[in-house]
């Protein structure tokens, strides 16, 4: 078998791991029995963050106390990216809204819109934003709409009017994006290779209803994984890639590009940091936090991508996400990480796998199935009948608790420790802690 190296990191954030495609160990060993080093839960805690849109008063992104904080702060994100902070009403404006989330820790990556040079300034916009500011990208999907020939120049001097800016920014060097294209297929490679003008990558990928590792289903947004990150590698090389758009919405019967249903959603939202963290991707974005709730829009996919319904109340995505943020969160510190040997019954094709570890010692083993748990052509829920999976391990641990974030943030049951155990696994992911 070619075991072909996959190298899975970003040094800048700190985690960094290699397996081969079969699972094993870089050494070599058995693919029935794998020494697998883990990462820090810290690593990938900060690999998730999710989109707003700060400045979007005509929907309910202009209820900033009642809804859009709160509901921010209790998702229990540290990452979010927007680009729509000038403007705004007396006394609540973005910048002054972004500054008081400052003081919770968020980060914010910043998107340049390449409209105003003026405004969209981003040595200014560092010294508006302060040590909230993590990242700057520029002008967001240029390609959009567009012929070939009409976008890829000013795209080109978009990348290298924002990183040479971005070097001036006086006592911080800002790390710079570049740009994410709308079509993913064919206009990579009409911008070309502008790795020289950035720090990471830049992707949006949507599954269009599917799971997020089952991306075949065409060339627009919706993009197989593996032919996605590879095009994206066109343009930033062998830099680290960040995805900055992720999703689902729940507008099912959209002609524009396939939702699912929000209970699908709530599984995919789930395996999808997972999938693409285990791909060596960065950080991901998730699109989006709210509903937009325009007046007078109701048949509009873009309506519906927010983990929080028109009304405030939160859909299974949420709650989901927000069970998954608490159990893995932790501080950044850095500790030694330990090994863990164990295999995964090979009978069960479809799971996937992720090793992380705390601070404590404790390993965190999560594992799900590449499975759709939707039908986009009929719009009905699928029903994934669960399958046997064994778990052995090389030293017999002294405990073993399971979390199921689709279900709560706390131990859904502790399991009979030995050399094997025997678990159900469906459709939802699941969080096995190991002592």
């Amino acid at each position: 078998m070619n075991k072909h190296l996959l190298l899975t990191g970003c040094l800048a954030l700190g985690f960094l791991f290699c397996r081969c495609e079969d699972g094993s160990l870089v050494d070599g060993s058995s693919p029935s029995m794998n020494e697998v080093m883990p990462t820090r839960a810290s690593a990938f805690f900060n690999s998730i963050g999710v989109n707003t849109h700060i400045g979007f008063y005509d929907t309910n992104y202009a209820d900033f106390q009642g809804m859009l904080k709160p509901r921010l702060l209790e998702l229990g994100v540290k990452h979010i990216r927007d680009g729509n902070i000038w403007g705004g009403n007396s006394g609540d404006t973005p910048l002054t809204r972004c500054k008081e989330l400052e003081q919770y820790g968020i980060n914010l990556l910043l998107i340049c819109f390449g409209g105003d040079p003026v405004v969209d300034d981003p040595v200014e916009r560092a010294g508006a934003f302060g040590q909230m500011l993590w990242g700057i990208e520029p002008v967001n999907e240029p390609d959009l709409n567009k012929k070939p020939g009409e976008w890829e120049q000013h795209a080109r001097n978009e990348q290298q009017r924002v990183f040479t800016a971005a070097r001036s920014i006086p006592g911080k060097q800002v790390p710079v994006l570049g740009i994410a294209l709308a079509e993913n297929v064919d206009n990579p490679s009409r911008l070309g290779n502008l790795s020289s003008q950035l720090d990471f990558g830049n992707l949006h990928l949507y599954a269009s209803g599917l799971h997020p590792t089952n991306q075949d289903f065409g060339n627009y947004w919706g993009t197989r994984m593996e032919v996605a990150i590879s095009k994206a590698r066109l343009i930033c090389g062998e830099k680290p890639l960040i995805i900055t758009e992720a999703g689902y919405h729940n507008y099912e019967n959209s002609n524009q590009f396939r939702g699912c249903s929000e209970k699908a959603a709530a599984i995919y939202h789930v395996h999808l940091p997972f999938v693409y963290y285990n791909a060596g991707v960065s950080r991901t974005y998730i699109y989006e936090l709210l509903d937009w709730n325009k007046a007078g829009v109701v048949d509009d996919m873009n309506m519906h991508y927010g983990l929080i319904r028109a009304d405030g109340s939160a859909k299974p995505s949420f709650r989901a996400l927000k069970n998954l943020l608490s159990i893995v969160k932790e501080e950044e510190v850095s500790y030694e990480l330990s090994p863990l040997k164990f295999g995964i019954d090979p009978t069960v094709k479809d799971i996937e796998y992720t090793l992380l570890q705390k601070q404590d010692g404790s390993h965190w083993l999560a594992l799900f199935r590449k499975v759709n748990v939707y039908d986009v052509k009929t719009h009905k829920d699928i029903e994934v009948d669960p399958v046997n999976v064994n778990v052995e391990f090389a030293e017999i641990p002294s405990s073993i608790d399971m979390y199921i974030p689709n279900q709560s943030d706390q131990i859904i049951q502790s399991l009979k420790t030995g050399d094997k155990i025997s678990l159900q696994l469906g459709a939802e992911l699941v969080l096995l802690k190991i002592k």
